[in-house]
């Protein structure tokens, strides 16, 4: 039967024998072939077959460390796609496709490396997408909340009227818009062991997690004084309350520990304006900084200052420079700039939700001018910044 059939089809047969020979490929010369593709053709060159995935995992290359851009098209019906531009490959851009018939329906809320957090607000729904390699990870449906904090009769925010706090009113409201400017959500994603952490907020006063393995989303206990802005850096996550705390915890266990004894209790520094926005970003020596955007609404006119911990004034010290670093103001993290073609150093990277989706620029901090990132007449849906991982 089977000969029959590649006699039939001599297209399919030469197409079978050509996928054979490159399966076969020597694995010193597989191996060569893999270290000097780029991130994006590696990534894809791992789905080929089960013995490029197996040399991938022995590869030695260098760590990816230039931010790429994630383009959604307003016609993302177009072969449910999405394109890609590396700043260092200039006028060169990837394109994804066939990611899907709710990909079309979604929007992009968060990245990390290669892993996109998407919000389907119809039903509403998240889950993962790796638009290269086209992986899925279902997560568990955003009703499924519990509550693993025992609220005290003494807690603060127990109304007097005996009323349900607002954690516990959290458990039950209809969730709002996660795309919104004022929903915050972040997750981390293991490229090997596919591990995964997503967490979300809701109103500002409540924070949801799930891990691999969990079938419902649980409430961060800590949270008892509202949030403003939280970054996930691996299993470390750090939340800039409503107070102006800076809280770290450890989420690689199975419940949240606190990484300091207690928060770092900090004044903010002094308005420049009203109009700002307030963002924590963490170096990539874990250094915690502050970061604000005033004047959003006119981007090419907008301005940013840095702010950084200073543990023996407990203030917040003023920032001239980052160095050889480069602020990535969507993920809330630094990037090394230090012998990397194709990324700008001491520079503020920014674009999404409060920026304006048709607007990338890039914040020269010695300059203080905003410089476009890149001129195209293509018009995109949204914008996201992500670090290609392999």
């Amino acid at each position: 039967m089977e000969e029959s059939i590649s006699v039939r089809n001599p297209k399919r047969r030469r197409v079978e024998e050509e996928a054979a020979k490159w399966s076969q490929l020597c694995r010193d010369l597989l191996l060569m072939v893999l270290e000097r593709l780029s991130a994006i053709d590696f990534d894809r060159a791992k789905a080929v077959c089960s013995a490029w995935r197996s040399a991938s995992r022995e590869s030695v290359r260098k760590q990816n460390r230039i931010p790429w851009l994630i383009l959604f098209p307003y016609e993302r019906s177009y072969g449910n796609s999405c394109r890609m531009l590396n700043p260092a490959e200039k006028g060169l851009a990837y394109r994804s496709r066939n990611l899907g018939v709710e990909f079309t329906q979604s929007r992009c809320i968060a990245t990390c490396g290669t892993w996109l957090l998407m919000y389907l607000p119809h039903r509403p729904k998240l889950y993962i997408l790796n638009p290269l390699t086209r992986e899925r990870i279902n997560l568990p449906p955003l009703e499924s909340r519990i509550n693993d904090l025992v609220v005290s009769p003494d807690d603060p925010d127990l109304m007097s009227s005996g009323l349900p706090s607002r954690r516990q009113r959290a458990l039950t409201e209809e969730i709002g818009d996660l795309s919104s400017i004022s929903e915050t959500a972040v997750f981390w994603v293991d490229e090997r062991s596919k591990d995964y952490l997503v967490l979300w907020s809701h109103r500002q006063c409540c924070l949801f997690f799930s891990k691999k393995g969990d079938h419902f989303w649980r409430m961060f206990p800590y949270v008892r004084t509202g949030l403003k802005d939280f970054v996930c850096k691996g299993h470390m996550l750090y939340i800039y309350t409503l107070i102006f705390f800076v809280e770290i915890y450890d989420l690689s266990g199975d419940s949240p520990v606190a990484v300091t004894p207690r928060p770092y209790a900090y004044l903010p520094p002094p308005y420049v304006s009203e109009a700002h926005t307030t963002r924590i970003a963490v170096t990539t020596s874990g250094e915690v900084l502050l970061v604000r955007c005033y004047d959003i609404n006119t981007t090419t006119h907008c301005s940013f200052y840095v702010y950084k911990m200073n543990h023996v004034t407990q203030k917040w010290d003023h920032m001239s420079s980052l160095g050889d670093q480069a602020l990535i103001f969507d993920l809330g993290i630094t990037v090394s700039t230090k012998d990397i073609q194709g990324i700008k150093t001491d520079s503020i990277y920014f674009s999404g939700p409060g920026f304006g989706t048709n607007h990338l620029f890039i914040f020269n901090l010695a300059t203080r001018k905003v410089e476009p990132f890149m001129s195209s007449t293509t018009k995109f849906f949204d914008a996201r910044w992500f670090l290609p991982s392999v």
